[in-house]
C-alpha cells in the first residue's frame, strides 16, 4: 500500500468526497474506469459543496468483462464526449485534496484509484482512511427485519431515496442521502 503524506493532522476538517465508479469490469490489474460520479461535502454538516460527472475513454475496451459493460450500458456513442483517465484523476485531485473517500462499498473505488493514480503516474491525492456507508447501515440496520438484504437499493427504498442502479450519478447521490440519514 502506498504511504500517504496529508498536510492536515486534523481528520474533522478534511472534506469528504463521496465518489462512484463505473469500470469495464472488476479487476483493477485488467480493467479500467469508465465513468464517475463524486460529491465533495465538508464535516460536520457533510453539505454538498461541488459535484463531478464525467465518462472516461476506455484505452482497452478489449480486454472489458462484457457483463460489465452490459451493466453499465456501455456504447461507443455515449463515451463520444468522454475525457482522458489523467485529465479526469487531475480534476477529482484538484476538486477534492486531502479528502476522504466515502462510498456505499468505497474499497473497489479505491483499489482503482490507486491503480489509475499508478499508471498515469500521478500524486495520491486522497487519505489513507475511507468511510463505507455499507458498514454504517449494517451497524445501525441489522436487526431491521424489514431489510432482507443489505445493498443500496433496498437500503435507499428504506429511506425513501430514489436509485438508478450502475447510473454512477444516482448511485452516490442515493449513498449520499443514506448517510445523512444514518447520522441522523
Amino acid at each position: 500500500m502506498p504511504r500517504f503524506f496529508i498536510s492536515t493532522p486534523d481528520f474533522k476538517n478534511r472534506p469528504v468526497l463521496f465518489i462512484d465508479l463505473e469500470m469495464t469490469g472488476l479487476d483493477a490489474s485488467v480493467h479500467e474506469i469508465i465513468e464517475v460520479a463524486a460529491l465533495l461535502t465538508h464535516p460536520p454538516e457533510f453539505t454538498i459543496e461541488t459535484s463531478y460527472y464525467t465518462k472516461v475513454i476506455p484505452e482497452h475496451i478489449a480486454t472489458a468483462d462484457p457483463e460489465a459493460l452490459a451493466v453499465v450500458g456501455y456504447d461507443p456513442k455515449l463515451w463520444k464526449d468522454a475525457i482522458p483517465l489523467h485529465q479526469m484523476l487531475t480534476d477529482i485531485s484538484r476538486l477534492a485534496p486531502e479528502s476522504i473517500l466515502a462510498g456505499w462499498i468505497v474499497q473497489n473505488e479505491w483499489n482503482f484509484l490507486l491503480a489509475a493514480l499508478e499508471k498515469e503516474k500521478l500524486p495520491h491525492f486522497f487519505d489513507e482512511k475511507l468511510l463505507e456507508v455499507w458498514s454504517l447501515a449494517y451497524s445501525k440496520l441489522c436487526q431491521n427485519q424489514e431489510i432482507k438484504r443489505l445493498n443500496i437499493v433496498n437500503t435507499a427504498k428504506y429511506f425513501n431515496i430514489p436509485v438508478e442502479r450502475h447510473k454512477p450519478d444516482s448511485d452516490i447521490r442515493a449513498t449520499y442521502e443514506i448517510f445523512k440519514k444514518l447520522i441522523s
